[in-house]
């Protein structure tokens, strides 16, 4: 709604703000390490941190009571980019591990098996569409990659780019897709 915004810091926090006032909302949400990507529900009630140090985690919060939903979701490796699904039920994270992982946002419990990468080349983007069907992941290994949330499948080739894929977006409906 505009209303809040939400910043990750390498001091070990997140934090939500009053986009009107700047003003501070509630408590920061503590990691344990620095918090290197943010996501904000689109109803503002809930928000996802991740962390690209020691504790290679994301995490939900509940944005009212500034506590955490669930456990931490874990990778094997740092946490570099997080998104949420419109409603809400669908975590997306992109690894240092070369994968990208969905997760039921109710249970904290990954949804299939990851999406991966090639070998050695980090996840640094991540985007749901809106209904939660389609993600995009963006990585080191010079491509964008689509994938069916319901299978885990990819769709189509990779979008090959000449260097990294550091941001990627795709449309409400997922059927169009930004990358750069």
């Amino acid at each position: 709604d505009g209303k809040t915004a939400l910043t990750g810091s390498d001091d070990k926090t997140a934090q939500l703000w009053e986009a009107a006032t700047g003003k501070p909302i509630g408590p920061p949400l503590q990691h344990q390490s620095a918090v290197s990507a943010v996501a904000l529900s689109a109803d503002g009630k809930m928000a996802l941190t991740g962390s690209n140090g020691n504790d290679k985690t994301a995490q939900l919060w509940d944005t009212v009571t500034g506590k955490p939903i669930g456990p931490p979701l874990q990778h094997p490796h740092l946490v570099l980019a997080v998104a949420l699904s419109a409603d809400g039920k669908t975590a997306l994270t992109g690894s240092m591990d070369t994968t990208a992982r969905l997760w039921e946002t109710a249970t904290g419990q990954p949804i299939g098996p990851p999406l991966r990468h090639q070998d050695q080349y980090q996840v640094v983007a991540v985007a749901l569409s809106a209904d939660g069907k389609t993600a995009l992941t963006g990585s080191r290994d010079k491509s964008a990659r689509m994938w069916d949330t319901a299978t885990g499948k990819q769709i189509g080739l990779p979008l090959q780019h000449q260097n990294e894929v550091t941001d990627v977006a795709l449309s409400a409906d997922g059927k169009t897709a930004l990358t750069g």
